[in-house]
């Protein structure tokens, strides 16, 4: 599975995706979906593993709870993430459905990942005892397109892009590697290449475009989910007329440095087959 749509899929109950047929290579160990009714309050249950898991929120505000702490998302799009892997709560804090995804990573609990953790938050997570009282340390945030940066395209591409690292590697305690927002100016691409080490999703909020994956090319929307494996060519190309704005969510495999390899194709020739 490449490419799924959310607006495609069932808006009630449990998770109704997960992309269970992909072969992943990474500790990314879950990628659900669910959409949170207006108002509505969804217990969401320890997996009992040790994991790093947050969410991308497709609306908002949304709120998370852990343990009496509460955390917003802020208006619009926005996400939130959390290392304990522990039982949490969130709600819907407007009046409309919110889509939801969440991704969990599960993590290594080395000696270096257990001594931040317990200098950052008391919790009992896998088989680590933790006692400070500093509480969840939340990353949150919204996608705001007024604080990216423009610039000429990447990855062998054309036009311009727009670009934030939301979160990079520091900001994260597993093998989750990137958090970012993205708007793709009409005639722009990100180019076609690949990484070694390196699993992929894209998440489109607004626009139109073509998404190509392993050489097959795609037409993606707002609402577009799509995945790319380790060593997958992909890339996307706007032809217009409006913005395409997307999140990139990356994991990459444990012990291993990423790479990235253009292609050299700006993929504006490219058209669904």
């Amino acid at each position: 599975m490449k490419h799924i749509h959310i607006n495609e899929l069932d808006q009630e109950g449990t998770p109704v995706f997960s992309f269970s047929k992909v072969q992943r290579q990474t500790p990314w160990s879950a990628f659900d979906y669910w959409a949170l009714a207006p108002g509505e309050m969804r217990a969401v249950p320890s997996m009992g593993i040790a994991c790093e898991q947050g969410y991308v929120f497709m609306g908002g505000p949304v709120e998370l709870t852990v343990r009496q702490q509460r955390i917003e998302s802020g208006e619009g799009p926005g996400f939130i993430v959390e290392p304990t892997g522990c039982d949490h709560i969130l709600k819907n804090l407007t009046n409309i459905f919110v889509h939801v995804l969440r991704v969990r990573v599960a993590m290594s609990m080395g000696l270096e990942i257990q001594q931040r953790l317990i200098n950052r938050f008391g919790e009992k997570l896998g088989d680590v005892e933790t006692d400070a009282t500093q509480g969840v340390p939340f990353l949150a945030g919204t996608f705001d397109a007024q604080a990216l940066t423009w610039r000429d395209a990447i990855h062998g591409g054309c036009g311009q892009i727009a670009t934030r690292h939301m979160l990079s590697p520091n900001d994260f305690y597993s093998d989750w590697t990137f958090l970012d927002h993205a708007i793709l100016d009409a005639g722009g691409s990100l180019g076609y290449h690949y990484h070694d080490f390196l699993e992929e999703s894209f998440v489109v909020l607004k626009g139109q475009g073509l998404m190509t994956i392993a050489d097959e090319t795609f037409a993606v929307r707002g609402g577009s989910v799509t995945w790319q494996g380790i060593g997958q060519g992909h890339g996307m190309y706007n032809p217009g007329p409006e913005k395409l704005e997307f999140v990139r969510i990356a994991v990459k495999q444990a012990d291993e440095e990423y790479t990235t390899i253009d292609l050299h194709d700006d993929l504006s020739a490219r058209r669904p087959t």
